[in-house]
């Protein structure tokens, strides 16, 4: 080693070990260091009330250099005493390894009070941070847990996804991160439900841990569940807790540790902490969110410049970034991170670890939280064939629970029936905006509760409606929130829709909308079908029967255009008794189911459908439609192909391309198989992402072809191309994540396709 190296390397050693030994030996005197005694100068001497220390410090592991030290060391001890009778004395010989044996033997040679230490051992008067690491390792580190088992060590592996730097985009790695920390640098992560950022801190405290258990010298990692600590407004009294909590012998040495800078400090769930003395009043939400966030700032404020404070939780709690650096009192030059979405292949790499190796269904979420629910319920289950598929709706259903009960944990006192009541209910209210997603605002969320619960919000359920998952802030004036997560709202919206089903005299807001209000769409479709099809009271006569109820009792045309399509959908062969007429909705998508007997029943006026799916018609009579808006006509190329007597007065902007219907299809000069294979990837691609029922995808096709249909459909699936699932028994084929702007092109042009699919 040069030797401008080597005496770099000792100055740091010698700096690390006055800083230690300051914190140890002489807290209330920060300036206390190296000095002389006589006419010789000394490494450190420290001199407290009652004691005298003198600290000697190398990175020699020679017996020469123990002598000389330990000679200086004990001459230096009898002045002190002589100087200062009625105090202690000790002298710590210090060595950045182990102190070999020779080094040992001259030390005690010399007798009282000479010490022969380590680094590590010395620091571990301060703090016995091997022992911390060790306790810390088998706590929860937040709400990363396995969700099979709720189990917070036997953890699937990490996936990693980079969170990405607010403003520039750049995506940081825990190890970047980690870098970032070792130079001192702050953090603030923050992010919606499920995004990972628990699984993001557990993997950079591992690896914070790791580091100082190599280099001892590095500061190691304090994480703190800022849940645990609800109504504490002083570190102090947190470390302590923290300390107990985890099993930690001397919770003292964590104080001591972190005011002498030799931590790093994690802190996740800003948005966990309750606020005391709540009392329901909505025009001070600022205020209230900057006092139940008073230790976090207290623990960025108290801390060494040095000291590195990560802090992580959800963004949406505040309303705006702004409020939430101010509030939190992160440092100026904090590192703000938002937790990121997994890319397919990090989705495929969550989802393996559960045993889930098929092609991703196009429906599935993209929050790892979400992806890890839907694995483990798979991994639990099992299922036919050795799939591990679900539809839409069955998914999203039992994600709805996963994520009420998950919310529920962080909040004694209200159960997970009650959060997704209250996610439902806030859906609903939503749905009087544009688009069905807000603003929802702080009376409201506070009535919601009320109205659900039968009682008004306490400190704890006020931080629960605050950080509910899929809302994010709207107004940072007013405080209201939006659902930021579309197919979440969607499937939430369904639970009021269920209850008009079966209790269409039960008094919920739906009952009271009127006018123009938001429609479901085919995620929330698909979850209230699965919901209904499980209840033995549910029937087509049943909700046929509350949709004509509802519309006499002047509820919007919206609602029951959901309750119709829902009943179309689980009973495809029944019509409703009495002609239902929807006036003035706007419908994302409306579906022509194939088993369907006819829709002769059902009309539409005034309507704006985006796309009117007739992929499925079976040349069964079609709704009526009278001075209505269509965007795209799917599986028809024109007026022709159409029962015109249906269309009165309406407007069509895009028909399909003749080649790319069924009718079409067929005609290409092109093998039987490859005309089955574009048929099967029309029907399934042309339906956003609930797929298509088995029996669906040998409609309008001859015998030749329905013969080809099985060999087809295991071509297309090896290819990647689709995915099957079961829905209460039925087989369904789904579109595959990432495949939509590959079967668009095949379709489009499927005679000079150069596609492999094709023969």
């Amino acid at each position: 080693m040069p030797a401008d190296e080597k005496q770099q390397e000792e100055s740091d050693f010698e700096a690390e070990v006055l800083r230690i030994s300051r914190a140890l030996f002489a807290p209330e005197n920060e300036f206390q260091g190296s000095t002389y005694v006589g006419t010789a100068e000394r490494d450190g001497v420290f001199i407290g009330p009652d004691s005298v220390t003198i600290v000697e410090c190398t990175v020699s592991r020679r017996k020469d250099k123990a002598e000389k030290d330990g000679r200086k060391l004990h001459e230096a001890c009898l002045a002190k005493a002589r100087q200062y009778p009625f105090k202690s004395v000790k002298g710590f010989f210090v060595t950045r390894e182990e102190p070999t044996a020779d080094q040992r033997m001259v030390i005690k040679g010399f007798g009282p009070p000479l010490i022969a230490c380590s680094f590590a051992q010395l620091r571990s008067q301060l703090v016995d941070s091997l022992r911390y690491l060790e306790l810390r390792g088998s706590y929860p580190f937040g709400s990363a847990r396995e969700p099979s088992s709720g189990d917070h060590e036997d953890l699937k592996p990490y996936v990693a996804v980079d969170p990405v730097e607010s403003g520039a985009g750049e995506p940081f790695s825990v190890a970047q991160v980690a870098e970032q920390v070792k130079d001192g640098r702050s953090v603030l992560l923050y992010g919606d439900y499920g995004a990972g950022k628990s699984m993001f801190l557990r993997a950079l405290y591992q690896r914070l841990a790791k580091a100082h258990r190599t280099n001892a010298f590095r500061p190691f990692p304090i994480l703190l569940n800022l849940r645990d600590h609800q109504g504490q407004v002083y570190p102090v009294e947190a470390l302590e807790r923290h300390a107990r909590s985890i099993g930690f012998p001397t919770p003292s040495q964590l104080v001591r540790a972190w005011r002498s800078g030799d931590v790093t400090l994690i802190l996740d769930g800003f948005d966990e902490i309750a606020t005391p003395g709540w009392i329901g009043k909505t025009s001070a939400m600022r205020d209230i969110r900057r006092r139940s966030v008073e230790l976090v700032r207290r623990f960025c404020q108290e801390s060494r410049a040095s000291t590195s404070v990560v802090l992580a939780g959800r963004a949406h709690f505040f309303d705006s970034e702004r409020e939430m650096r101010t509030a939190l009192g992160a440092r100026p030059a904090s590192l703000s991170l938002m937790a990121g979405e997994p890319t397919e292949e990090q989705a495929k790499k969550i989802l393996a670890a559960y045993g889930w190796h098929d092609a991703l269904p196009d429906w599935l979420p993209s929050r790892p939280l979400l992806l890890s629910y839907l694995g483990s319920s798979s991994a639990l289950q099992g299922s036919i064939e050795g799939t591990f598929g679900c539809s839409a709706g069955e998914g999203w259903h039992m994600m709805l629970d996963r994520i009420a009960e998950r919310e529920a944990s962080m909040e004694v006192g209200v159960d997970g029936f009650t959060v997704r009541k209250v996610l439902e209910r806030l859906a609903t209210q939503a749905r009087r905006s544009t688009d069905g997603l807000g603003p929802i605002s702080q009376d409201e969320l506070t009535s919601v509760f009320q109205s659900v619960c039968g009682y008004a919000p306490d400190e704890g359920s006020y931080q629960l409606l605050q950080r509910l998952p899929g809302l994010g802030a709207m107004d940072s004036v007013d405080g209201s929130r939006r659902f930021v997560d579309v197919s979440l709202a969607d499937a939430a919206r369904a639970g009021d829709v269920v209850t008009c089903v079966l209790e269409p005299n039960t008094e919920i807001p739906l009952l009271d909308m009127t006018g123009s209000v938001a429609c479901l769409d085919e995620v929330g479709i698909d979850v209230a079908a699965v919901r209904l099809e499980r209840e033995s009271a549910a029937s087509s006569g049943r909700a046929y029967s509350s949709a004509n109820a509802l519309q006499r009792r002047g509820v919007s045309d919206a609602v029951i255009a959901d309750i119709t399509r829902v009943a179309t959908r689980l009973w495809p062969g029944e019509a409703s008794r009495t002609s239902i007429a929807l006036h003035e909705i706007e419908l994302r998508s409306f579906s022509l189911t194939a088993d369907a007997k006819g829709y002769d029943w059902l009309s539409f006026h005034d309507c704006v459908i985006q796309d009117l799916d007739f992929t499925d018609h079976d040349g069964y009579a079609l709704p009526h439609f009278q001075n209505c808006l269509i965007g795209q006509m799917t599986g028809v190329a024109g007026w022709s192909a159409l029962q015109m007597d249906r269309f009165v007065d309406c407007e069509v902007a895009q028909f399909d391309a003749q080649m790319s219907t069924a009718k079409g299809i067929l005609a290409l000069k092109t093998t039987p198989m490859n005309k089955v294979l574009l048929t099967i990837l029309k029907k399934i691609y042309a339906q956003r992402g609930t797929g298509r029922k088995e029996s669906a995808l040998f409609r309008g096709l001859d015998a030749k072809h329905r013969e080809l249909v099985p060999d087809a459909v295991q071509r297309l699936t090896a290819a990647g191309l689709v995915t099957s699932a079961r829905s209460s028994g039925t087989r369904i084929y789904l579109p595959v994540r990432g495949m939509a702007s590959r079967v668009r092109r095949i379709l489009q042009a499927p005679q000079s396709s150069a596609d492999s699919i094709l023969q």
